[in-house]
């Protein structure tokens, strides 16, 4: 009697299906860690945010929480030139980063919202614009609110408070 040595047809299909079946299931998690990645890349940014947020408002405490306007205008938070000043509102939080003299601290524009990722952000003046040119899009929302979008995907991103110094994801 001779042996065969091979697999027969139904022990080829029953492979196939089973290698079918594995695929349908695993293959939708493959393909969400492209958000995931996205997710984790907004989530770093937010933390960098709230953290630079947090060392101006340290520096505004250790200042002893002033109230004078002059005393919350152009603060250097780091470095020596006029990119390390933060300027500082009523509530010891970023509002913006404009050398020079101001007259309203506040966050009210696009410009504000840049300023304060490019100032607060390591690096930030790279990965930031008010269009959709680099990797986030910086928008104003109104109330002192700004919004860091991710340009690939915007429904990730982070909006940061001025008034309470928050960073929260969208």
């Amino acid at each position: 009697m001779i042996k065969n040595k091979g697999f027969t047809l139904i022990e080829l299909v029953v492979v196939i299906v089973i290698l079918g079946i594995l695929a349908v299931t695993a293959a939708p998690k493959f393909m969400n860690l492209t958000d995931d990645a996205l997710e984790a890349k907004v989530k770093a940014n937010a933390g960098a945010l709230r953290s630079g947020v947090q060392l101006a408002h340290m520096k505004w405490r250790v200042l002893g929480s002033p109230a004078a306007f002059s005393q919350r205008d152009n603060i250097q938070l780091y470095g020596t030139d006029v990119s390390g000043q933060i300027d500082i509102n009523p509530e010891g939080f970023p509002a913006q980063s404009y050398p020079g003299s101001d007259v309203v601290i506040s966050t009210d524009n696009d410009d504000d919202c840049l300023s304060l990722w490019e100032a607060l952000i390591e690096d930030g003046d790279n990965k930031a614009a008010i269009d959709d040119s680099k990797e986030f899009i910086s928008n104003y929302e109104g109330n002192n609110t700004c919004s860091y979008k991710l340009t690939r995907k915007v429904e990730f991103g982070f909006i940061y408070d001025s008034t309470t110094g928050e960073v929260t994801l969208l």
